[in-house]
């Protein structure tokens, strides 16, 4: 909008505005603000609701909010039917194939493996393993530690616990990992804290996957988590492979929670194993950088201005992926995982971002 203040123009940002003012405010660009502010709306009731679902149905251009509300039962229903439906459609699962499953102990994770263990007989046969990879004072909290021993045992399968010894080991370290990570969160470089947290979990798990004949390896991210992740992609150009599976490196990578949301996943640990959704408080090491704050805000107003946008962007998402060019792999010679290399940056020779960064900081 274009605003004037006693017929001069002013920008919003900076101008008081006084009793006697004449302000007038022209729209630069034009489009329905009752798309946003008051859509179409059909809503289907229930009595004594815990939660409303709401997706914008696009129909020849007509925008329609079609919102259900669920009560508790409904709800648990909803939250299974859509995991064994999301599993069943793309073929996240597959007869026979071992999975290992990131089990951190917080509530996506937990949540996943709660599902598993109340619907796994809807969905096809695969011999599981979790892990649980431990070795800083977050991934160690009590309260989450035993929510994720607990989901194991629930779901009658073997945790496996990676400790700070199995890190230094792979990584090639020449510190201790606590004492190297220590080093990020508090120095010019807190900025890869998530970088080298996540790309550690991720390598490890592909360690036990690899080591123990494994092909699957299971993430617990749920659907703005993805949402954010493409917001983060379209805004850097970097690859992204697809979802809700991807496979390179001789490992198929899986998001079973693709289609559920944080709020829905906590809600559903609620009502259905409340005694799961007590975990700590993320620490120091849990915690990003300002960029991926912005980026999870902007899933949630995306969520907020385009109710149900994940269905239009992974299917999208899949679409592109048909059309890109192939991915191009290369194995670091330190940790042994496979990345993808990027266009238009300079990637270092046969090492990942992480282990380069761990080599200049005398790390490894």
């Amino acid at each position: 909008m274009l605003t004037t203040q006693n017929g001069k123009i002013v920008p919003e940002e900076t101008t008081t505005v006084g009793a006697d003012d004449v302000i007038e405010i022209r729209q630069v660009r034009h489009y329905d603000l009752d798309v946003t502010r008051k859509p179409q709306r059909t809503v289907y009731g229930t009595p004594d609701p815990v939660y409303v679902k709401t997706v914008m149905f696009d129909v020849n251009g007509q925008l329609e909010h079609r919102s259900e509300q669920f009560d508790r039962e409904g709800f648990v229903r909803y939250v299974e039917e859509t995991f064994v439906q999301s599993i069943l459609s793309h073929s996240v699962l597959r007869p026979g194939e071992s999975v290992v499953i990131g089990l951190s102990g917080g509530r996506d994770s937990v949540a996943f493996v709660k599902l598993l263990e109340r619907v796994g007989d809807r969905l096809p046969k695969v011999p599981m393993t979790s892990v649980t990879i431990t070795g800083l004072p977050d991934w160690d909290e009590p309260a989450t530690f035993e929510a994720a021993r607990a989901s194991a045992a629930g779901l009658g399968i073997d945790q496996v616990i990676v400790t700070a010894q199995d890190i230094e080991r792979v990584f090639k370290m020449r510190r201790p990992f606590v004492e190297a990570m220590n080093s990020v969160v508090s120095g010019e470089h807190r900025h890869y804290n998530m970088v080298v947290g996540h790309h550690v979990l991720r390598r490890m798990l592909e360690n036990y996957a690899q080591e123990h004949g494994a092909s699957t390896v299971a993430f617990g991210f749920n659907g703005d988590d993805l949402v954010a992740s493409m917001v983060t992609w379209i805004t850097s150009g970097y690859r992204m492979g697809g979802i809700p599976v991807r496979e390179f490196g001789g490992l198929r990578y899986i998001f079973p929670l693709y289609r559920i949301t944080k709020k829905e996943l906590m809600l559903y640990l609620e009502l259905v194993a409340p005694e799961l959704n007590r975990q700590g408080t993320p620490g120091r090491f849990t915690t990003g950088p300002q960029d991926r704050s912005i980026a999870y805000a902007l899933a949630d107003h995306l969520y907020g201005l385009w109710p149900g946008i994940d269905y239009y962007l992974f299917e999208s998402f899949a679409n592109m992926q048909r059309y890109m060019f192939p991915f191009v792999e290369q194995k670091c010679r330190m940790c042994e995982g496979v990345y993808i290399l990027q266009e238009g940056v300079q990637n270092p020779p046969d090492l990942c971002d992480v282990c380069e960064f761990f080599g200049k900081m005398g790390f490894s």
